[in-house]
């Protein structure tokens, strides 16, 4: 038993010994003079490196989409917001102007992707003298009657797709919207 204890004794003391050799030798193959803090280390140290500070850099800041956006008419924002403005609010419904001073929706919005959006009819919400008697409770509530992208300097460009009556656009009524909600649009 003592001597097995003093064999492995004596084979850690001598594997030490060989690890403390090879860092020296390590040590005299590098030329230190060549080193600087330009020096990229070998491939595949400098990509794990990379990988790194690639995962440590800080996400980038969403940007709010919701909001109230004012339309953009020959360069500049409109002065009037009846029927010149909308409000995006991706957790209720808002009401939007489709014929000025005459005919107003509720509407929902819902995020498509990072940056687009989809706007869905709910209801009427007030109706001043139409001009004849729309048929809302015909309209689809599941298909979109507007798209919405999304711009990096924060406007949004709005297409106007119509109201619907069983997946098919209700051409009929097709122009309310059109006129007053098309275009674009800037973040107040």
């Amino acid at each position: 038993m003592k001597k097995l204890f003093f064999i492995i004794t004596a084979m850690v003391f001598i594997s030490c010994n060989d690890s403390k050799n090879s860092d020296s030798d390590t040590s005299e193959r590098v030329n230190t003079d060549n080193i600087s803090a330009d020096t990229l280390p070998p491939g595949n140290i400098q990509e794990e490196r990379d990988a790194i500070q690639t995962q440590t850099e800080p996400p980038a800041v969403a940007v709010a989409l919701d909001g109230n956006y004012r339309k953009i008419e020959n360069g500049e924002a409109a002065v009037d917001c009846n029927c010149n403005c909308i409000e995006i609010d991706f957790d209720r419904p808002t009401e939007w102007c489709i014929d000025k001073d005459k005919l107003y929706i509720t509407a929902r919005t819902q995020k498509t992707g990072e940056n687009s959006a989809e706007v869905y009819f709910v209801s009427a919400s007030r109706e001043v003298e139409p001009d004849r008697e729309i048929p809302w409770n015909d309209f689809d509530k599941n298909t979109p009657v507007a798209t919405i992208n999304f711009t990096e300097d924060g406007g949004a460009e709005l297409d106007w797709l119509g109201f619907s009556t069983n997946g098919e656009i209700s051409t009929d009524y097709a122009l309310y919207g059109k006129k007053t909600l098309e275009g674009t649009y800037k973040k107040q």
